[in-house]
């Protein structure tokens, strides 16, 4: 009788789902401007939403001039907490003359079943459902249960200052989600809908960035074949890293992915005065590292082989800047919020789905794992066509930029309010 009872509640949930107001939701997110540093506008946008959908809501100020969004939905009875997070901030600006696909201007397009824009892709879509997904539960129960915490975040896009790229254009990787969860905001459970292809994705990789700076030479055109280049300098030791790159994508595999090591970026010399041998260039590394291995061994295992290359080949020193340190993350198949999903899953799509782990990218469930939360990674992202693995391969967005298929819009809400509805009942076993 249960369970007859939740499938029927469940099959009321999913009836509820108004497809209409998640896609508008999901075309006017695109249209408002959230570049890294430059969120306030779609914050201001997500505050109002929320207070319409019958949140508390505020602004909450990180420093001046940039703030997340945050809402709450206190439930009629004391059960479970449930976040639902996502970033505002977008992976470009969306006024970039150089990228000239639909998906990566700030203007929705429909075409074909996809609906192409700026953001909506990683991970602006993710609103629309978790907004979708409430109005949904509320329709059929009349309220929730249990309590549920919205979260807008300011930068999280994979950046960082470095050299003289600072401020709040470049303030990145999680500042967002660590000022929410040390400034009184917390959870049983997080739902975190960035793009997975609608497979639950247990955890995340880590990272560590470094400036690597080798040494030439000042001297006049006219003497450049008696003194040493910087960039060839830096030239041979881009390439004599490719067997320590090849090693530590081979011995650092975890859940049947491989780490990547993404050489940047090179600066060297001076554009205005090529009359002048450079004296100096620089290379910017970025080395994923998998959550069974601490970060700091792997500088170290770098800075080694950088060093052991420099004196073997190099006529000068080199030295090594590091400017990003995030650890990997994962948490356990077992998870309530794991379980949730996958059974939601298997509800609304009408087929089982594994969890995995990520590929290398990072996201906010890095922190939000590593301050108790335990977090599953839930999300649209297919490529254009059904049955492409391309996704795991290459990035779908080279040409036209971001997308996601208006149909999994909606079921993606569906599977989130299924998994709500789980989670939000309850009592987690410190309480029980």
């Amino acid at each position: 009788m249960i369970a007859s009872t939740q499938d029927a509640e469940q099959a009321r949930v999913i009836a509820a789902v108004d497809e209409t107001l998640v896609l508008e939701l999901a075309k006017r997110v695109i249209e408002i401007p959230s570049a890294t540093g430059e969120e306030e506008g779609f914050a201001r946008f997500l505050v109002a939403t929320m207070r319409e959908s019958g949140f508390e809501a505020k602004l909450q100020e990180i420093y001046p001039g940039r703030c997340n969004a945050v809402g709450r939905i206190r439930g009629t009875t004391p059960a479970a907490t449930v976040l639902l997070s996502g970033h505002m901030d977008t992976s470009v600006r969306g006024d970039e003359d150089w990228l000239e696909g639909p998906g990566f201007k700030n203007r929705a397009v429909l075409r074909d079943g996809l609906l192409l824009g700026n953001g909506i892709f990683n991970m602006k879509n993710a609103f629309a459902c978790y907004f979708g997904a409430i109005d949904a539960i509320r329709r059929v129960l009349g309220s929730v249960p249990g309590q549920i915490v919205m979260a807008g975040l300011a930068g999280e896009v994979e950046q960082a200052p470095i050299d003289e790229f600072k401020g709040p254009a470049y303030d990145g990787y999680g500042v967002g989600m660590r000022y929410l969860l040390t400034h009184g905001f917390t959870a049983d459970y997080h739902i975190l809908g960035e793009p997975t292809g609608m497979t639950p994705i247990l955890g995340n990789w880590g990272t560590t960035w470094a400036k690597v700076t080798a040494l030439g030479e000042f001297a006049h055109t006219a003497w450049t074949d008696s003194h040493l280049s910087a960039i060839e300098e830096m030239w041979t030791l881009w390439r004599a890293l490719d067997d320590w790159i090849r090693e530590h994508r081979a011995a650092n595999g975890y859940m049947g992915v491989a780490p990547q090591v993404n050489r940047a970026a090179i600066r060297g010399g001076l554009p205005w005065k090529a009359a002048r041998t450079p004296a100096s260039c620089s290379m910017y590394i970025d080395i994923r590292v998998p959550p069974n291995r601490r970060t700091i061994d792997v500088q170290q295992s770098f800075e080694q082989e950088v060093q052991k290359i420099a004196s073997a080949r190099l006529k000068k020193p080199v030295s090594v800047e590091w400017y990003v340190s995030r650890p990997g993350t994962v948490i356990d198949a077992g998870e309530l919020v794991v379980q949730s999903i996958c059974n939601a899953h298997r509800r609304v799509i009408g087929a089982d789905v594994a969890p995995s782990f990520a590929q290398p990218w990072c996201s906010d469930a890095t922190d939000s794992n590593r301050y108790g939360i335990p977090t599953v990674i839930y999300g649209q992202g297919r490529p254009p066509k059904d049955g492409a693995d391309a996704h795991r391969h290459k990035d779908s967005r080279i040409k036209e930029g971001e997308f996601v298929h208006v149909e999994d819009l909606y079921k993606a809400t569906r599977v989130y309010a299924l998994a709500m509805l789980d989670l939000l009942r309850a009592i987690p076993a410190s309480r029980a």
